[in-house]
């Protein structure tokens, strides 16, 4: 039976080879995902803020040359004071003059909101710029590499399937099958029997069943954990416990 310990232990620790590249090829694309998407957020924050700045750089405009052109205003109407004739057009040119000024007044309250927030938006675009800079070195750099991996995994994972098949198919499929539920249920599908004791459950072995894991007459289960228990003698350190 040490024939097929051996095989079995070879097949798993193809399986923990294969778990652990199928783990690495899933984890690694979510990984570089994650780290794109933060790239793109910082991207977009930065847009975002671009365009605040363009519509105040636009209000500020607007707002400049509603007051240039109410200046210009205030300033043919104060012109025409000294050519009117009438008390009454005095009075509407007076109002119209002074609804200019009124109108200024709030056009340069409202010029100074506009400045003052381009003022916070172009120090902030100055720090989101910094910032998508310095996550794009830095995720660039680690994306490569974990692309870099993806393609080294691939060239290992398909020789070591190509193994994996060339093993079991000289394995029985009864044996296979119950290899294959013990690995679903505990991962190890091997233990090491010793001193009546399975080291994958810590649990007893009866003495009859120990006195025949001894003997290596038979491939034998542990009676709790189902794992198939080996001795020392059988395959010493190469054997992987659970």
């Amino acid at each position: 039976m040490r024939d097929q310990i051996l095989v079995l232990d070879t097949l798993q620790r193809i399986d923990m080879e294969l778990s652990q590249l199928e783990q690495n090829l899933k984890e690694y694309p979510v990984k570089i995902s994650n780290y794109e998407s933060e790239i793109e957020a910082c991207r977009e924050k930065l847009e975002n803020s671009r365009k605040i700045k363009e519509e105040a750089i636009k209000n500020k405009l607007r707002i400049e040359l509603d007051m240039a052109q109410n200046e210009d205003t205030i300033k043919k109407s104060e012109q025409k004071l000294f050519e009117i004739k009438t008390h009454k057009e005095y009075e509407a040119l007076q109002k119209q003059i002074a609804e200019a000024k009124r109108n200024n007044a709030v056009l340069e309250d409202n010029l100074l909101q506009e400045m003052e927030k381009l003022e916070v938006v172009e120090s902030r675009i100055s720090k989101e710029e910094e910032e998508l800079e310095n996550r794009e070195n830095e995720y660039s750099a680690k994306i490569a590499d974990f692309k870099e991996k993806i393609d080294e995994l691939k060239v290992i994972y398909q020789p070591k399937t190509e193994e994996k098949k060339k093993i079991t198919s000289g394995i029985d499929r009864d044996l296979l099958s119950i290899y294959e539920r013990v690995k679903k249920k505990n991962g190890y599908v091997l233990a090491l029997a010793k001193n009546e004791v399975c080291t994958g459950c810590n649990m007893n072995i009866p003495p009859q069943l120990f006195n025949e894991v001894l003997t290596h007459s038979r491939l034998i289960q542990c009676p709790n954990c189902l794992k198939f228990l080996y001795t020392e003698s059988e395959i010493k350190s190469e054997a992987k416990t659970g």
